[in-house]
């Protein structure tokens, strides 16, 4: 078997333990790599449950085929080992066949259903060990809400992740699920934030670019708990919003190519914290099972650390525009159509777009235009606004910019590149 040309292919660089979602619920784990000996071994998953394993040296092709053995679904290439053993680099090509089921699977376990999979949903059981006692929750999802959730920016502030109202009813069923498994098991209020925390850090760890194709990609608490686990964004980000509606104080804490919880403490707790307003937020790892609240990694004592404290949503304005010019003798006139949205957390109220064409003299413009007040704008909702001949003299250098902000909501400046009229 050859791998085919270039522009079918796909490369990713995978560390241990890490989750490459393919097509028509196929993946792989890596779980294990050995630069010495020249060898990874893969585990093939259908849905999350594992049906076969292989070992590969560097170079060496694998054709994976489905669970009957009957049909190629993709194929992969060891392309590299890096030499702390900690990475891969994985070519691999998707083939038709994997696309061929369409019936609904259920995949059953000894005892318990680990997967159930439909044509409009997914039930994903999730499976946890604190203080020596065995936790286990059940969500569904909607693959209607995950596509949802797919198409939304990214570019927004970390704690309106956390934060999302789209996620509130999800993270209350999840909080109402441990509380009664706690009290079943007869674990005291004080415990239940150190039974949730151990539920983030038992997820696996799945990069970015192994799940979504991209290096820097911050998942809302749904879309990781959908895949089944996320890197540090995206488990920082689902704990401080499971904490924050248990009413715990919490922040992100992002430190350099890598993120971590800050939990509210006092002088009564132990360990490592970072002072933010006169708050100390004691340092919490979501990665990896048994770390303690207090205990940072040694690579990120003494590292510079920006604190975002999650609170109760705040509206975020984002504004994009696209704009045309005709020239006469004299004029350039102007027409501009313009999107506001707001990817916040709350509702924006009583929203002004001040439209102007700057001049390169500071404080002045040649033209500009006030938008009347817009009463709200829902969260991840946008508004569109067409201004239209705003006038500059011919031959004068001008860019456009544009200012929206709402009576609780940050003012958000954009500006055009200097052009001659």
């Amino acid at each position: 078997m050859d791998l085919q040309s270039a522009d079918q292919l796909h490369n990713v660089t995978l560390k241990k333990t890490a989750i490459l979602d393919l097509q028509n619920g196929y993946s792989l784990k890596v779980l294990e790599i050995d630069r010495k000996e020249d060898f990874t071994t893969f585990s093939f998953r259908k849905d999350g449950i594992e049906y076969s394993r292989k070992t590969l040296s560097t170079g060496q092709i694998y054709d994976v085929k489905d669970p009957d053995g009957k049909n190629v679904v993709y194929s992969i290439k060891l392309d590299k080992i890096y030499d702390s053993s900690f990475s891969i680099d994985l070519v691999y090509e998707i083939k038709p066949e994997i696309y061929l089921e369409t019936t609904t699977v259920e995949i059953e376990s000894e005892t318990k259903v680990a997967l159930s999979l439909s044509d409009e949903f997914i039930t994903r059981n999730y499976e946890w060990e604190y203080d020596n006692t065995e936790f286990w929750i059940q969500i569904k999802f909607y693959k209607e809400d995950y596509k949802f959730y797919s198409e939304r920016s990214r570019i927004r502030d970390y704690d309106q992740f956390a934060n999302d109202p789209y996620d509130d009813e999800l993270i209350s069923q999840i909080i109402t699920q441990i509380e009664y498994l706690a009290s079943e098991a007869g674990y005291g209020e004080d415990e239940i934030p150190y039974i949730v925390t151990a539920f983030v850090q038992s997820l696996p760890y799945v990069s970015d670019s192994a799940s979504a194709g991209y290096d820097e990609y911050p998942r809302f608490p749904f879309e990781t708990l959908y895949h089944g686990g996320g890197d540090c964004e995206d488990t920082s980000i689902l704990l401080t919003s499971l904490l924050h509606e248990m009413g715990y104080g919490v922040a992100l804490i992002v430190l350099p190519d890598h993120m971590a919880v800050g939990v509210q403490g006092d002088d009564s707790l132990l360990g490592s914290y970072y002072e933010y307003n006169g708050i100390k937020y004691f340092y919490l790892e979501t990665t990896n099972s048994g770390w303690d609240v207090g205990v940072i990694p040694s690579r990120y004592r003494n590292v510079e650390a920006t604190i975002i404290p999650i609170g109760y949503g705040s509206p975020q304005l984002q504004i994009e525009f696209e704009g045309t010019e005709k020239k006469t003798a004299l004029y350039s006139y102007v027409d501009l159509d313009i999107v506001i949205t707001n990817v916040g957390s709350a509702t924006a109220e009583d929203v002004r777009i001040y439209t102007y064409l700057e001049s390169t003299e500071e404080g002045y413009v040649w033209d500009h235009v006030w938008s009347d007040i817009i009463p709200e704008i829902e969260a991840d909702d946008e508004i569109m606004y067409t201004v239209t001949n705003l006038k500059v003299p011919a031959g004068q250098r001008y860019r456009v910019g544009i200012m929206a902000w709402g009576s609780n909501a940050k003012q958000v400046v954009v500006c055009s590149d200097w052009v001659f009229s």
